[in-house]
């Protein structure tokens, strides 16, 4: 009999995969960082998606990005927002809502899929919305076409 459709052959084959995954997320450390907390701003139950923030951030174009801590696609952003978070800073608002401590946001920013990006103007208008990973060179010329430029 193939070793494949044995039970051994099966059990051997998830430990193996799940070491290799095991193996993956310990290389990864951006995948273990911890996003920037949400502001008051990004907190569902202070203010309506299209409103400025309550917050002194509310007078910034920000870019709020929706997800959960543990979705992969979601780890990868963390080094994205940091990025964003450091060339940006005083000059944009970038925020993360877990959706795990947040379930509201999913309605409230309309999210279908996570990560999701969800830019706004300084006045509480969306902008632009993205659903994935957002690179950070694709999050800057998001900020270039609102007029937002970083620090090098």
């Amino acid at each position: 009999m193939n070793t494949l459709l044995s039970s051994r052959g099966i059990l051997r084959s998830a430990a193996l995969a799940a070491l290799l995954v095991a193996v993956y997320l310990v290389a990864q450390p951006s995948l273990t960082q911890q996003p920037p907390k949400a502001s008051a701003a990004a907190n569902p139950a202070a203010a309506p998606a299209a409103a400025p923030a309550a917050t002194p951030a509310a007078k910034l174009p920000r870019m709020v990005d929706v997800g959960k801590t543990w979705c992969i696609p979601c780890k990868k952003m963390v080094a994205v927002l940091q990025e964003a978070e450091q060339r940006y800073k005083g000059k944009a608002a970038i925020e993360f809502i877990d959706l795990d401590e947040h379930p509201e946001a999913a309605d409230q920013y309309k999210v279908m899929m996570i990560p999701t990006q969800v830019f706004f103007t300084a006045d509480g208008k969306e902008f632009e919305r993205h659903v994935g990973y957002l690179p950070f060179d694709e999050v800057e010329k998001v900020f270039t076409k609102m007029g937002v430029k970083g620090t090098p």
